[in-house]
């Protein structure tokens, strides 16, 4: 029994390495991010916005996916604050580079939530997040696609916050770096207003 135990575990762990290799062989560059962007800090409050791209390739740890997150701290950008459910917002808008400028490929729905601090093992601001499932190459075209991320917050009296660039990457049913069109050198400039004009806020979160 004893020795069954010892050759199951030594099985698991082989799989688990096996795993492990297989998604840290993957190309460095499997999904585009930028992480904890401050797009406003004022009195009493600092938002903060995370934006990612990624689209599926065959044989790596992908997805068709775009990224969203929101986070509200304590001015100064330190810790997370405590936001009530509905105060906080994101949304992932996914741009296709057509050439000459970014256009809108797709944009998802405003996701709602809290905002706050974790502790534990993963401490941190948290808030809403967005993943957003936006159909990959086939949506639009082959092309570079990027995400802005939407990131605003209420203070009580008006959403504060603003749009967060994931940076590019390129996607095609072949992934083959030749004819592919020159790399964008710009980001999308869209309009830096509220959600909606200002997303509205949840009944009772006020």
């Amino acid at each position: 029994m004893a020795t069954l135990r010892l050759t199951l575990k030594a099985a698991l762990c082989a799989l688990v390495a096996l795993m492990m290799a297989a998604v840290w062989a993957q190309p460095a560059n499997a999904w585009t991010w930028a992480t904890r962007v401050t797009v406003y800090n004022g009195a009493g409050l600092c938002v903060q916005g995370t934006a990612g791209i990624d689209h599926f390739r065959p044989g790596a740890f992908s997805g068709n996916l775009a990224y969203a997150n929101t986070y509200a701290l304590t001015q100064g950008c330190g810790t997370g604050q405590a936001r009530p459910d509905g105060w906080a917002a994101a949304r992932a808008t996914v741009y296709r580079w057509n050439g000459t400028d970014w256009a809108v490929c797709r944009t998802s729905p405003w996701k709602y939530g809290a905002t706050g601090q974790a502790g534990g093992e993963f401490p941190g601001p948290w808030g809403p997040e967005q993943v957003y499932n936006w159909g990959g190459w086939q949506s639009c075209g082959p092309g570079y696609y990027g995400t802005v991320a939407s990131a605003y917050v209420w203070d009580g009296s008006a959403w504060r916050g603003g749009t967060v660039w994931s940076g590019h990457e390129f996607a095609s049913s072949t992934q083959l770096q030749e004819n592919r069109p020159s790399e964008p050198r710009t980001a999308p400039e869209p309009k830096a207003t509220p959600p909606s004009s200002h997303p509205p806020v949840k009944a009772g979160a006020r």
